[in-house]
């Protein structure tokens, strides 16, 4: 770990603590009111100096700051009425309470155009890889195609992208997109909700650079015993020569040898290393049989193919069968030949439908390349090469009912009955799918709520888990992605930029907040102070211009976050004082005190939340 960038990460949000108390101390001290502490951080005072009468000081618990001020609390009478926050107009305690905000979007505003005219690094807004059957690879979208807008918003950044989506949300958005030969076009994509992100996604990431991998070795691991070092550059893994292109096979095939010792060969200051490196056996790793659910499950449909159309064939829709035979492969081969006749016999809710159309060669090898299939929640199986499912004779499309006597109801309960074991043997009860079905099966009458299950008989099978052997070498490796330079021409268009990267990022706020409220974004995706610890040392890593960016940004989202209209917070305070405005008398003392109990006890809870999800990241 870069020291260095640990103590720029904690100097820079710092730094926002500081400016957003100031704030409140120049508003307090503009309005002739008595500042008693000036803290950064809370809890039991470390160290600090009086000065003018205010106690500077730093708090043991590094997690934010306080002003405290006379007469915050109105019942609060130790010092005279002219230096009392509560004998202040409405307009002068607002403009204390809105002091630290003022502050940091004042950081921002000046803060973003100096860094877009010094130029920023952002990750380019090009497609590395499209996931099979996501929203990406069904609208058509390949590898080095550029995002250049969503609708008429220019893209500059791949983050800027996933923002854009995720607000966006599940509903259909126009994208103009180049691609690599510099033709444009405009595709129109529906993004959709990813339960394990918890937001909307393209299903796409982004392109990595051409260059030659350097390694980030563990300390006190088996590559550094071993002499290798962090930024050593990657020539060849495991006997395999490596390059941009390669890296993922050199990886498995590492990961694969059940020697131990790989043969390693990097490149440093101009002079090829060769090493040895005996990795440290890993102790856990998960009991496996060697089985994944059977892709059945319609879950991507290309645009632009007419037989889907002419088909009626849907996303969620289950395949059954092929013309006539029982589908057990798991990909889309059988459709490649075939009768002129083509019959699909699939499961759409509780109904089995046959699709039926004549089609020619063309179309078959067509449909096969525009259907993506994931599992279904039937729990049929496939064994893997190797595994010991299949040395125990499982058989594609065998669906698990029960382990050890125990009904099994999901792929999870399954993976549960496996790992939670001993590794002794166990007894699966199994129904296997015919090798061919009877034609009255595909127009039966009788549409069972099961009907997404083929007839079977039922079987026993004995499987004794295994233990993987895996190995930890000490290093890890990965490709930068692009990164282009975002540079403003001079300080006007530096200003214009800084602006509109501001408010551009008030309204993501806002719309952020929103979709939490509708579900269209998750809880999951909020952090708390580990995470923004993480996120501000990887940005002083990448440079002062992008450090300055990131602050600029989190300086905003503590100006939004302290407007939010919850008691103990400067909107909470801003919110009763619209109150007081409107009825023309000070909200009540009970009732700003139980406000501010239910308030605390609410920013708490969220405290509490966010680190959870930070620790959930980091496990």
């Amino acid at each position: 770990m870069d020291l260095s960038s640990v103590f720029l990460a904690a100097l820079g949000i710092g730094l926002l603590i500081f400016l957003h108390e100031l704030g409140h101390f120049a508003a307090a001290r503009a309005a002739g009111v008595r500042v008693e502490v000036f803290s950064l951080g809370f809890g039991p005072r470390l160290f600090g100096r009086n000065l003018g009468g205010t106690d500077f000081r730093v708090s043991l618990v590094p997690f934010g700051g306080y002003v405290m001020v006379a007469g915050q609390d109105p019942s609060d009478d130790r010092y005279p009425a002219a230096q009392s926050l509560w004998s202040k107009s409405v307009g002068q305690r607002a403009l204390f309470w809105s002091g630290g905000v003022v502050m940091n979007v004042l950081f921002a505003l000046v803060v973003f155009p100096l860094v877009f005219r010094a130029g920023v690094a952002f990750t380019a807004p090009l497609i590395g890889a499209v996931a099979h059957g996501s929203p990406a690879w069904e609208a058509g979208l390949q590898p080095g195609d550029r995002i250049v807008a969503i609708g008429s918003k220019p893209m500059y950044s791949f983050e800027n992208l996933g923002i854009e989506v995720a607000l966006h949300g599940p509903r259909p958005m126009q994208m103009t997109v180049r691609d690599a030969g510099g033709a444009e076009r405009v595709v129109t994509v529906t993004p959709r909700y990813s339960a394990q992100e918890g937001l909307s996604t393209l299903g796409v990431s982004p392109k990595s650079a051409e260059q030659q991998p350097t390694i980030e070795v563990t300390a006190g691991g088996a590559a550094a015993t071993a002499g290798l070092r962090s930024g050593d550059v990657l020539q060849s893994l495991a006997g395999q020569a490596v390059g941009p292109d390669s890296l993922a096979a050199a990886l498995t095939t590492a990961a694969n040898d059940a020697s131990g010792t790989i043969e390693v060969t990097v490149e440093r200051a101009g002079e090829r290393l060769s090493k040895q490196i005996a990795g440290k056996p890993m102790t856990k790793v998960p009991l496996l049989i060697g089985v994944v659910p059977l892709p059945r499950q319609v879950v991507g449909l290309r645009s632009g193919v007419p037989l889907i159309d002419r088909l009626d064939l849907r996303r969620g829709d289950v395949l059954l069968g092929i013309d006539g035979q029982p589908f057990l492969a798991g990909d889309l081969e059988a459709l490649r030949s075939g009768p002129p006749e083509l019959r699909l016999h699939v499961a759409r809710g509780d109904a089995r439908i046959t699709l039926q159309q004549t089609v020619t060669s063309a179309e078959r090898e067509a449909l096969a390349d525009s259907v993506a299939l994931a599992a279904d929640d039937s729990l049929m199986l496939a064994p893997q090469p190797d595994g010991a499912a299949l040395a125990a004779g499982l058989r594609a499309g065998d669906r698990v009912a029960q382990v050890d006597g125990k009904p099994v109801h999901d792929w999870e309960e399954l993976k549960e009955a496996v790992q939670s074991g001993t590794g002794a043997p166990l007894r699966l009860t199994l129904s296997r799918p015919a090798t061919s079905i009877p034609e009255t099966f595909w127009d039966a009458a009788d549409q069972a709520a099961d009907a997404g299950i083929l007839p079977g008989d039922s079987l026993d099978l004995e499987i004794t888990p295994r233990r993987p052997v895996a190995f930890d070498y000490g290093f890890s490796t990965g490709l930068p992605y692009v990164r282009e330079e975002v540079r403003a021409e001079d300080f006007g268009h530096a200003l214009k930029l800084g602006t509109v990267c501001s408010l551009d990022l008030i309204k993501q706020l806002y719309v952020t907040l929103k979709r939490l409220v509708t579900g269209d974004v998750g809880a999951k995706n909020l952090g708390g102070i580990i995470r923004i610890s993480q996120v501000s040392y990887d940005a002083a890593q990448r440079g002062p211009s992008w450090f300055w960016y990131f602050l600029a940004l989190l300086s905003l989202n503590l100006a939004f976050v302290n407007l939010l209209p919850i008691p103990v917070l400067d909107g909470g305070h801003l919110l009763f004082l619209l109150i007081e405005r409107v009825k023309g008398s000070p909200v009540s003392t009970r009732v700003l005190g139980y406000s501010q109990v239910l308030g605390l006890v609410f920013v708490l809870l969220l405290v509490l939340f966010v680190t959870y999800n930070d620790i959930l990241r980091l496990l």
